[in-house]
């Protein structure tokens, strides 16, 4: 690289000698006649000396430069880490502003795949010592007859447990996918419609945790995929319908106009504390383990809720104060 540089320096260099020598020639050409053949000579002379005085400057120049542009760009290429050194150059700025970003993100990257692998790591150990402890259990004997039946139960709990977290890492692996790739249809849907079969799916299973789940507004015309934002609106109100009181409430507003249309899924739960709020969309992040485990999340519902929403273009809001419940709002625009 240093090379090619170098060689374009100096190539441009001779070229503006070149046309400064022409030049010179075309006026000694105007005026030979007038010139004796001393002067001409102590004229010629001189333009010498300053054609190789230029050629000298042109050189150093040219040296000069190529190293004030080449020898930061060398030495990040054998640190590729030390961004830094590039900040004191200014025609290089964009180029390292870019860096810089590029190497956040991907810090960021890294570390989020570092935790969601000691994530999963524990949420797939735990469901599968139970079922290796019960099996031994059981296989050696150990188990009196009446307790096979529920150790069994306990099983095929946690075996319905490791089904659910892989189907839904299967779901979030699909949407990073799409998201990616581009890949997702998009028509024109009614999000008052997709949230009236959603009421309807867990309409049994809120009234077995005695809580009412209802649906009011208007009808939303929204550019989206429609089984996409059916898994967004079912993911909000299940995990309502989990993290609420005895006798509590899920209240599902859409509402449309000019600017687009709002999704809105309040309860009347546990609450989450506002330090907590935004972290509620991470992968396996739970506000109340215990709580989780008992119902049977994996955690993963509202980071696919996040996901399906930065796929539409949509932006998510969280209004909650613990122990009163939860509003999260979702702002689609046209």
């Amino acid at each position: 690289m240093t090379g090619q540089t170098l060689k374009k320096l100096l190539g441009f260099g001779f070229f503006l000698i070149f046309i400064t020598a022409l030049l010179i020639v075309l006026v000694f050409q105007s005026y030979i006649d007038e010139l004796s053949t001393k002067k001409i000579a102590e004229l010629a002379a001189a333009v010498i000396a300053v054609l190789v005085a230029a050629v000298v400057c042109a050189v150093i120049v040219s040296l000069k430069i190529t190293k004030s542009i080449v020898e930061p760009i060398e030495k990040l290429g054998e640190n590729p880490d030390n961004v830094e050194a590039l900040k004191e150059f200014r025609e290089l700025q964009p180029f390292v502003s870019e860096l810089k970003e590029q190497k956040k993100k991907q810090r960021a990257l890294s570390k989020q795949k570092k935790q969601f692998t000691a994530n999963l790591s524990h949420e797939l150990k735990t469901p599968l010592t139970s079922i290796a402890g019960y099996a031994e259990l059981i296989e050696s004997g150990i188990a009196k007859e009446e307790d096979i039946k529920p150790f069994a139960a306990t099983i095929r709990k946690q075996a319905l447990r490791l089904v659910s977290v892989s189907e839904d890492i299967i779901k979030l692996s699909q949407l990073e996918e799409n998201d990616e790739e581009n890949t997702v249809s998009f028509s024109s849907v009614d999000l008052y419609e997709i949230a009236g079969r959603c009421v309807e799916a867990l309409s049994i299973n809120a009234k077995l945790r005695s809580v009412s789940i209802s649906l009011d507004g208007e009808s939303a015309f929204v550019n989206g995929n429609s089984s996409l934002l059916e898994e967004l609106i079912y993911n909000l109100c299940d995990n309502a319908i989990r993290y609420n009181q005895d006798n509590g409430r899920v209240d599902i507003h859409i509402t449309s106009d000019e600017n687009g249309a709002v999704l809105t899924v309040e309860d009347t739960g546990i609450g989450i504390e506002e330090k907590y709020q935004q972290r509620v969309f991470e992968r396996f992040f739970r506000v109340d383990k215990s709580r989780s485990k008992e119902t049977g999340g994996t955690g993963l519902g509202l980071a696919i809720v996040k996901h399906i929403a930065q796929l539409h273009g949509a932006k998510l809001k969280v209004d909650s104060k613990l122990g009163v419940g939860t509003k999260i709002s979702i702002f689609f625009s046209k």
